[in-house]
């Protein structure tokens, strides 16, 4: 299936709002601390999520073990790791490390299916890959020095995470519906992140714009974003699905610019072209 006009307004939506989700995670880790972020994002995920008919629809008992799997794997793992991370990695090398990942979706995609990506597709996936290493290389100047090499092992492996989530979730929303699966991998999740989360809740601190931050970061990136990205990939296949990723650096890097008045090197941009060139050509399906 080709990419027509609903799918490229999927694709920014999903660009805008988790481009956006690195900044409000790094407001809620200051004031809540990395344990609780994750408990609070999947609930007010799932608030908002439970607010439509269609995703309270039941789903299959024999799809509810995968469910469980991605309630770990699509949500509690990498919602944490991202939080640890975030508190000794910068928040843009945060967003540029996270357009990796409909790099580890086709990788998982291979092992799964025993069949390399097309070479368009290798070239479409090396150019988004590029991209995201210019960027980087861009900024690098700036923040690279500050990131943890912890952190950043941490990332990598809740993209990891994600794509082998995003291989597995797609035939299964296909089946029962993507709100409904949403739903119940977000519930899941929240009962994996609670003890983590409450557990911690002794050393956090309140502030409103915390909380606001976790509303939105909650309510727009854990519950409508999941649910168009699904959506999206379910209507094409599990790598154009996550094309919105390859997205999500531009966006970080000029809500660094516009919010916290962060300099952007000209090689920036070049690494934002590239980006683009990979999305457009990996938006085609493998056989076009």
């Amino acid at each position: 299936m080709l990419f027509g006009p609903s799918e490229w307004g999927f694709t920014a939506l999903i660009a805008i709002i988790w481009g956006a989700s690195f900044l409000f995670i790094r407001l809620g880790v200051e004031s809540f601390g990395a344990g609780l972020v994750p408990l609070m994002r999947i609930a007010f995920g799932a608030m908002a999520l439970a607010l439509a008919p269609s995703a309270r629809k039941p789903i299959a008992r024999r799809d509810w073990p995968v469910v469980a799997l991605l309630g770990l794997l699509w949500m509690a793992a990498p919602f944490l790791l991202f939080s640890i991370a975030e508190q000794s990695v910068p928040t843009a090398i945060t967003g540029m490390i996270n357009g990796a990942v409909p790099l580890s979706t086709a990788f998982v995609a291979a092992i799964l299916h025993r069949r390399a990506p097309s070479p368009r597709r290798a070239v479409a996936l090396l150019f988004g890959l590029v991209g995201v290493i210019v960027i980087a290389l861009a900024l690098s100047h700036d923040a690279a020095s500050k990131a943890d090499s912890a952190g950043v092992a941490m990332l990598f492996v809740g993209i990891l995470c994600y794509g082998v989530s995003g291989n597995l979730s797609v035939p299964l929303q296909r089946r029962d519906g993507s709100l409904p699966v949403i739903l119940r991998v977000q519930l899941v999740a929240l009962v994996l992140s609670a003890p983590y989360g409450l557990y911690t809740c002794r050393t956090a601190s309140f502030t409103w714009v915390g909380l606001g931050a976790m509303v939105v970061l909650g309510a727009l990136g854990t519950g409508v974003a999941y649910a168009i990205a699904a959506t999206l990939a379910g209507r094409t296949d599990a790598t154009r699905g996550a094309i919105g990723v390859f997205l999500t650096p531009v966006v970080a890097t000029l809500l660094g610019v516009l919010v916290r008045r962060e300099s952007l090197p000209g090689g920036a941009f070049v690494g934002a072209g590239l980006v683009l060139v990979g999305a457009v050509l990996t938006s085609r399906p493998e056989d076009a």
